[in-house]
């Protein structure tokens, strides 16, 4: 009996599909990876509160500069200590208020569907804000999808936030627009 010709044939069959397998595999991770992670930096910065850090902030862009209201665009914010959802809405709230940013029944209406999906966050917790092409927004809690706004108006508002030219803190937007 010649054991070694099934055997070759048993593993010349198998290696087709395991190829196949491996290509699936690597698709599938392709394709479930963040879609800003396709993205190049822009620049980045820390914000601060007092003596206080709250967040190190990354911006990132298609051609790695920062183009208003050319999207793809991402924004990520890693925190470096606990704040409550509570706060963080109050405080967005306040920003988009102060910025001039929609009427006052679209910032409603933006608020409470952020209070659906945002968390409470600590030290170390990632919150991305990605604009896909056709404006839309889509949060991503570390490396997950969050939730999604789907009204470009919301996405320039929020991006406003850390890019505007009179954001709370110019030198963050200076940084994160690769000014610095």
């Amino acid at each position: 009996m010649n054991w070694k010709t099934p055997t070759i044939g048993i593993w010349g069959g198998i290696s087709p599909l395991l190829a196949a397998l491996t290509l699936l595999i690597a698709t599938t991770v392709h394709a479930s990876a963040a879609p800003w992670q396709q993205l190049r930096p822009v620049g980045q910065g820390e914000m601060n509160w007092l003596w206080f850090k709250l967040y190190d902030a990354t911006l990132y862009s298609q051609s790695g500069r920062y183009l208003p209201g050319e999207y793809p665009q991402a924004i990520t914010l890693t925190y470096a200590r606990s704040i409550a959802r509570g706060d963080l809405l109050s405080a967005t709230a306040e920003e988009l208020a102060r910025l001039g940013a929609g009427n006052k029944e679209q910032r409603q209406r933006w608020l409470e569907q952020l209070t659906a999906f945002w968390p409470d966050v600590g030290a170390g917790d990632q919150l991305t804000f990605y604009v896909d092409a056709m404006g839309a927004g889509h949060f991503w809690w570390h490396n997950k999808p969050l939730g999604t706004l789907a009204d470009p108006q919301f996405s320039a508002a929020f991006l406003a936030i850390w890019l505007a030219d009179n954001s709370r803190d110019p030198a963050l937007t200076r940084r994160l627009r690769g000014q610095l």
